[in-house]
């Protein structure tokens, strides 16, 4: 197994590596992004740290991917180009896989940027922000095919096995959108509301004798 591993070019094994843990953590973006509307997660932390525990994910994800075309750019077996990466369906080798690596990373690209700008765009950053989710989710599939058809060796039985276990996630967790209820809204009582209920238990706390020096 070694001295097979050792004829492999090193840009090959890390451009496996790079793609393989990108679809991974999209997986676990997607999954974690389904739950969060749920109450499954409700007892591993705030809604808060899930959401940033989310955006975490999501950050690491593109970094692969980015990271993954990189070691396309200098892989001197097939020498890609930045067009063949950037532009869908232009690549020399396997243009309809590599494309739907492309079009992935496109549907991917909208939410990120979204994700900085919804707040100062109000109302509107916010519905663009639901539209953009949507599409971020779709991306998954895309990738999985890109996956399938690019990989050289996507039909290995460990491949296989971890193809199935994302499918799997990813399954659970709809079924789990579609049938357990979502986390209920956690609203803190303001300082107005707080004030009436204050000084009811104040009025009918006992008097405390007075402490005598």
């Amino acid at each position: 197994m070694f001295d097979a591993l050792a004829n492999i070019p090193w840009t090959w094994l890390l451009i496996r590596a790079s793609g393989i843990t990108a679809w991974g953590l999209l997986t676990a973006v997607v999954v974690w992004g389904i739950l969060l509307r749920t109450r499954v997660l409700g007892r591993v932390a705030s809604p808060q740290g899930l959401l940033v525990m989310h955006r975490w994910l999501s950050a690491l994800a593109l970094g692969f991917l980015f990271l993954h075309m990189g070691l396309l750019l200098i892989d001197p077996a097939v020498q890609f180009t930045p067009t063949q990466l950037l532009i869908p369906f232009t690549s020399t080798w396997q243009p309809f896989a590599v494309g739907l690596g492309t079009v992935a990373l496109w549907m991917l690209i909208p939410v990120s940027v979204m994700g900085r700008l919804r707040s100062r765009l109000g109302k509107a950053g916010n519905a663009w922000f639901r539209r953009t989710h949507l599409i971020a989710y779709a991306a998954w599939p895309v990738a999985t095919a890109h996956y399938v058809l690019a990989g050289t060796d996507a039909i290995a039985q460990w491949s296989v096995a971890l193809l199935i276990a994302g499918t799997s996630l990813i399954v659970l967790a709809l079924l789990a959108r579609a049938f357990v209820p979502p986390a209920a809204p956690r609203r803190a009582a303001t300082a107005a509301e707080k004030a009436p209920a204050v000084a009811n238990a104040a009025a009918e706390a006992p008097a405390e004798p007075a402490l005598v020096s």
